[in-house]
């Protein structure tokens, strides 16, 4: 087993070990004494079994808050890339520009203006903020897959013999978006992580009674504590990592790579990895 398989293993772990630890929240929190928002709020001053409930509940919150954007920004994404597709360039052209605004205008700013005629104290303006985000970065993506994809020689070939767009989608088009699209999402994700806890930091994330790895930095930093601070910290620290890992380990190998001879470091891909047309147009060639 070689070191990458094993760190990627060790990832994924991780992040399963983090699902359990959210399903298991509510049996910590009713052992408890202090309600969830004091459990945030009086975190400095907290024992370990109280620092062990608020890390559970935080472990769930932050979690359900990334999913769910992440979610939101994959259906919504995908749904978006492929009408600006069909939608012609008035489409593809507002879909470009909205991403270059989100990307110039800070989060912080973005949540804010959520803020500002949210009822819920925060939770439906971070989630929208989120999704938002993601969305148009998903969006972008599929897009450009897409395209790439149905503008390949195979394609044109294919449809030159009578095969029908629904037959190219399914055979030679969603082969090449699967690998990018999951890659994205797990890096988005692991992106959200960090975004949220900057913003839950500063008091524009999830409401202060709601306990949250951002919230607990921001409650540790003011009153004192360097067990929940190294909790909290490492929590976001190793989250992002092993999300941003497996996310990288899906990316496509890069064409050059396959040139080389068999046997040496980064030779031939292994049969049904995913290939980019590009390269199935060179080797055929």
């Amino acid at each position: 087993m070689t070191p990458r398989r094993i760190v990627k293993l060790a990832a994924l772990a991780y992040l399963l070990s983090l699902l359990a630890v959210s399903l298991v929240s509510d049996w910590f929190s009713t052992h408890s004494a202090a309600s969830a928002a004091v459990l945030q709020s009086e975190l400095g001053q907290a024992g370990a079994w109280d620092v062990c409930a608020w890390w559970t509940l935080a472990t769930r919150n932050v979690l359900a808050v990334s999913a769910t954007a992440t979610l939101i920004g994959a259906l919504l994404g995908a749904a978006i890339g492929g009408l600006a597709i069909y939608g012609g360039q008035g489409l593809a052209g507002v879909l470009s520009r909205l991403a270059g605004f989100t990307g110039a205008f800070p989060g912080l700013l973005l949540v804010g203006l959520f803020r500002l005629g949210d009822p819920s104290h925060g939770v439906l303006a971070l989630l929208c903020a989120l999704s938002l985000l993601r969305t148009l970065e998903v969006a972008q993506l599929v897009r450009g897959e897409v395209l790439s994809a149905m503008l390949g020689d195979f394609v044109e070939a294919s449809r030159a013999l009578g095969a029908s767009r629904r037959w190219q989608l399914r055979l030679h088009v969603l082969p090449r978006l699967t690998r990018p699209f999951l890659a994205n999402l797990l890096r988005g994700a692991s992106a959200l992580i960090g975004l949220e806890a900057a913003l839950s930091f500063v008091d524009l994330g999830l409401p202060a009674g709601v306990p949250s790895w951002g919230g607990g930095l921001a409650v540790v930093a003011r009153s004192g504590g360097s067990a929940p601070w190294l909790i909290a910290a490492l929590s976001i620290g190793l989250t992002s990592g092993a999300l941003y890992g497996l996310g990288m380990s899906l990316r496509p190998a890069p064409p050059a790579i396959r040139n080389r001879a068999p046997g040496q470091e980064g030779g031939p891909v292994a049969r049904g990895a995913w290939r980019s047309p590009e390269a199935e147009l060179k080797e055929k060639a």
